[in-house]
């Protein structure tokens, strides 16, 4: 928001002092149509951006509470050796692999984890527990890899640098149409370069679903984790 209010006084202090601003010489219906293209546009791209990644980081969140069930029909199903391995890899994906998630990637002590706990299971005398417990971790990896691929969720990269120059047309469009470089027309082009520029701020750190002040959290894992006692509890 600073740098769109500052960003909004500099262009109005170098385009706001000619005669044609000072006297305003466009015609009104010219005006009118380059200052509603360029609010529009700006307005397009922005709500292309929210709407794409809003529905990219609900889409990975509940990636996030379909694996959660998985792993809690895993434990369910699991024999008294395998759940603490279970925990163990839920723990993990909770910290590091969540950490990990916000650079894009997966972390690899995570996925050691999760093989040894079906290393494990394989390791069982063969019964129709063991057979149980194997497809239950088949349908754990597959909504692990489905989870993993949110990570690296992204829209079209060229909307992000049309996404800043509308913002900058729209505050362009002010000292075209007339506004001076005067204290009080700068503090109003200001406040709305602060809102553009709070647009273009919310759009850039929405771009990944695990990274950014808006984000999918691990909530989903640690409720499994209050799953896992309960059961332990009843059995």
């Amino acid at each position: 928001m600073i740098i769109g209010g500052g960003a909004a006084v500099a262009v109005l202090a170098a385009f706001g002092r000619t005669s044609r601003s000072r006297e305003g010489t466009f015609s009104g219906g010219a005006l009118g149509f380059l200052g509603s293209a360029s609010l529009s546009s700006f307005m397009l791209v922005t709500a292309f951006l929210i709407a794409g990644s809003w529905s990219n980081l609900n889409t990975a969140r509940g990636h996030t509470w379909d694996e959660a069930r998985s792993l809690n029909a895993a434990y369910t199903d699991a024999d008294a050796s395998t759940r603490p391995l279970l925990r163990a890899y839920v723990t993990d994906v909770i910290g590091p692999d969540f950490r990990a998630m916000s650079h894009g990637s997966a972390d690899s002590g995570t996925w050691a984890g999760l093989d040894a706990v079906r290393s494990h299971v394989e390791a069982l005398p063969d019964s129709a527990q063991r057979t149980t417990m194997l497809a239950d971790l088949d349908d754990v990896y597959t909504k692990r890899q489905i989870r993993l691929a949110d990570a690296t969720a992204s829209l079209p990269a060229p909307l992000y640098p049309a996404l800043i120059g509308t913002g900058l047309l729209v505050l362009l469009y002010a000292p075209i149409a007339g506004l001076t470089f005067q204290r009080r027309e700068a503090v109003a082009l200001g406040l709305v370069g602060a809102v553009v520029g709070f647009g273009v701020y919310l759009v850039l750190h929405m771009t990944h679903p695990y990274s950014g002040p808006v984000h999918v959290t691990p909530v989903a894992y640690q409720q499994s984790l209050d799953r896992f006692s309960q059961l332990s509890q009843q059995n």
